[in-house]
């Protein structure tokens, strides 16, 4: 499928970011003060036939296994013997644990793997139980099974990728169906050979969300849905679903101010304005919004929640604006001086949420099409 790549510069006040065409790109550039058109679960434990291995941080479990390692999947376990990747040495004297980094290459489609090789997917850690031909570590779990492993925290420089144990405390778990899964859903392009960008793993998320207890935590439940699905519709549409990080494919090791990230933050006054209220130099290395994973949920997480556009009509805040129920106007907000009224690229986006909103089992409601 050929893609529309389209980069309009909007200068001024007045416009809030410019994007470019709905699929499979969707990059944006702001001026001065437009706005900002702009993923990772930890490992988890490894179960075994008696035991759950590696559920703790430094490997202790799977010793109720006894001899012989039945327990635990990654790693062995013997009297006296060692064990590793998060298992135990049980019932001998001079066992020994190691606890493995996640740090594993990427996982490819199509790229041959061997068994015992292991891989970040979705910011998840896993291994290969049997060769294979780069099948879906999620949906072939015949060939993949997740591997524990301790998280390695993003470091705010522009080289990480953030990866975080989510320890099930995300707060869109109570509201997600199915947690993780639902939000994966959300991200299911009308093409073929769709790959997330491990840049939006949602464990990365769940972490940048500890920094913004007003996002969809009204206590209205149905309320607190629509926002979720109106947030990530809009990420949908201006990340290509998951699949761009950078605006146009430029490069995030650019020292310019393109749209980066899951609301594509555009412009040196939004990296200034975000980087000042995270406490990070954002205007320094902002190739940080598009290479570390918690940093770019925390710069869309931002403009969604704290930012506000002063050169829209209204309500100029898309935290506030879904609150009202108008999901049009987070529209405007975002995109309103290039989508509205009523382009096809506006009626994209209420597209998304209202398919978004059916995943949540809540109704859209009016005001969808700036």
């Amino acid at each position: 499928m050929s893609r529309l790549r389209i980069a309009v510069l909007a200068a001024g006040p007045l416009l809030a970011c410019v994007s470019g065409a709905a699929e499979p790109f969707e990059g944006t550039t702001a001026g001065p003060v437009g706005q900002a058109g702009a993923g990772i679960a930890g490992a988890v434990g490894i179960a075994g036939s008696t035991s759950v291995a590696g559920t703790s941080p430094v490997g202790t479990a799977g010793s109720q296994t006894g001899v012989g390692g039945s327990g635990a999947i990654a790693g062995s376990t013997s009297t006296g013997g060692s064990a590793t990747a998060g298992t135990s040495s049980s019932g001998g004297a001079g066992g020994s644990t190691t606890t493995e980094k996640c740090d594993y290459p990427a996982w490819v489609a199509k790229q041959d793997y061997k068994k015992g090789d292991k891989v970040m997917y979705m910011g998840k850690a896993y291994i290969a139980n049997e060769d294979n031909p780069g099948y879906d570590p999620v949906v072939s779990t015949f060939f993949w099974s997740p591997y524990d492993c301790e998280a390695v925290m993003g470091n705010g420089g522009s080289g990480g990728t953030g990866i975080v144990m989510n320890n099930g405390d995300c707060v869109l778990d109570k509201l997600l169906p199915q947690g993780e899964t639902t939000f994966h859903s959300m991200f299911i392009p009308p093409w073929q050979g769709h790959a997330e960008k491990p840049l939006y793993n949602y464990s990365a998320l769940c972490t940048a969300l500890k920094g913004f207890g007003q996002f969809a935590n009204s206590g209205n439940a149905d309320a607190d849905k629509k926002e979720i699905a109106a947030f990530f519709a809009h990420v949908a549409k201006e990340t290509a679903f998951l699949e761009q990080t950078d605006e146009a494919g430029q490069p995030s090791s650019s020292g310019d101010f393109h749209g980066r990230g899951a609301i594509q933050l555009t412009g040196q006054a939004n990296y200034q304005a975000a980087g000042d209220y995270l406490q990070k130099n954002l205007v320094g290395s902002p190739g940080m919004v598009s290479t570390d994973a918690v940093t770019n949920w925390q710069t869309a997480l931002w403009f969604w929640v704290v930012h506000k556009n002063p050169g829209t009509q209204g309500t100029q805040n898309c935290h506030d604006a879904i609150k009202a129920g108008d999901f049009a106007q987070t529209t405007r907000i975002i995109n309103g001086g290039i989508e509205c009224p009523g382009s096809d690229s506006a009626k994209t986006r209420a597209q998304y949420y209202t398919t978004n909103c059916g995943l949540l089992s809540v109704s859209p409601g009016g005001n969808l099409v700036c």
